[in-house]
């Protein structure tokens, strides 16, 4: 797929309706529907490596299906109701729609689906962890808190604009290589996640302590606000001696480094995707960084090149 490819489509017979879900998800059945009520509108935006769908059912439904790629889904509606198996889902969180399917009935539903692909992801987790990450499937399908879920929709809302803004720019791979990379990370953040390690037991993607774990989900869902390690501590209930002994016990480096690259990684992916008009300072305060001096410093320390040059590649590309 070379640039963005646009889709849009309103049917209220459930078999067009299945066909047009088929790339979201290919294995989707209706239960009973009301023929004279039944309608669905969908408008998707699609790229090499994701797709971010927007749907809406107007009349009570009962689904059932399933997705070979990563599917994310955020409802909102009159009633809904998500499980899998026997297990309710909350569906007030975004919440990963399961390869071997999924249930759901509701009155009335609004939703956003974000489609990544599967072999990339598992790249990026490679890349995060140190790990020779394959075959990552979710632990539970929430979101593991509703801040981290929060965080996610936010994540795919900025991506969204972006694609909405400049279309023709996601044509460079750059472009579309820093918006997969940011809604990956943010995949990797926000879902309890495992793999099947070497000796086939089943390995968390994350953090191994309990304390950094949690450390990281609140730097993670509250990296745009100007948070300290102090806050971050008291948030899971250590001292900030505590905090700082458990991340260099499992990082090698103390807490206010996770924190700063959580969100210079964040800031650059957004100067490379984001809309052309956001200035770099802009974009920085968005992720928590008061001083643009000491952020411009720290970012080229980071990464090589200031923000400037990160900023200009994403320009040349909406040119």
């Amino acid at each position: 797929m070379n640039g963005l490819v646009r889709s849009s489509f309103e049917t209220n017979d459930p078999e067009e309706a299945r066909h047009a879900f088929a790339p979201l998800v290919p294995r989707l059945e209706f239960g009973r529907v009301d023929a004279d009520t039944f309608r669905v509108w969908i408008q998707g935006r699609s790229v090499a490596g994701f797709s971010i769908v927007d749907y809406a059912f107007a009349a009570p439904t009962v689904v059932e299906g399933g997705a070979d790629e990563v599917l994310v889904v955020s409802a909102r509606g009159r009633n809904v109701d998500i499980t899998y198996g026997r297990t309710a889902v909350d569906a007030r969180r975004p919440y990963i729609n399961a390869a071997d399917g999924v249930s759901g009935r509701w009155d009335a539903l609004q939703a956003r689906g974000t489609v990544l692909d599967r072999a990339r992801l598992e790249e990026v987790a490679r890349t995060i962890s140190g790990e020779p990450v394959e075959r990552i499937h979710p632990v539970e399908l929430a979101a593991r808190t509703p801040e981290l879920g929060l965080r996610w929709e936010d994540a795919v809302a900025r991506v969204r604009q972006a694609m909405l803004v400049a279309p023709e720019s996601f044509a460079d791979p750059i472009v579309e290589r820093a918006a997969f990379h940011h809604l990956a990370s943010t995949y990797l953040a926000t879902f309890r996640l495992a793999w099947p390690g070497p000796n086939g037991r089943q390995v968390a993607i994350g953090a191994r302590s309990k304390t950094v774990r949690a450390a990281m989900d609140h730097m993670h869902a509250h990296a745009a606000s100007p948070l300290t390690v102090e806050q971050v501590a008291a948030a899971v209930h250590v001292s900030p001696r505590g905090l700082h002994a458990a991340f260099v016990a499992e990082q090698g480096r103390p807490p206010s480094e996770a924190l700063r690259d959580i969100r210079l990684a964040g800031v650059r992916d957004e100067l490379r995707f984001a809309d052309p008009a956001d200035g770099i300072g802009a974009i920085a305060r968005r992720w928590g960084f008061v001083h643009l001096s000491r952020f411009a410093e720290a970012y080229e320390r980071a990464y090589g090149e200031l923000p400037s040059v990160t900023r200009s590649i994403r320009r040349r590309a909406a040119a």
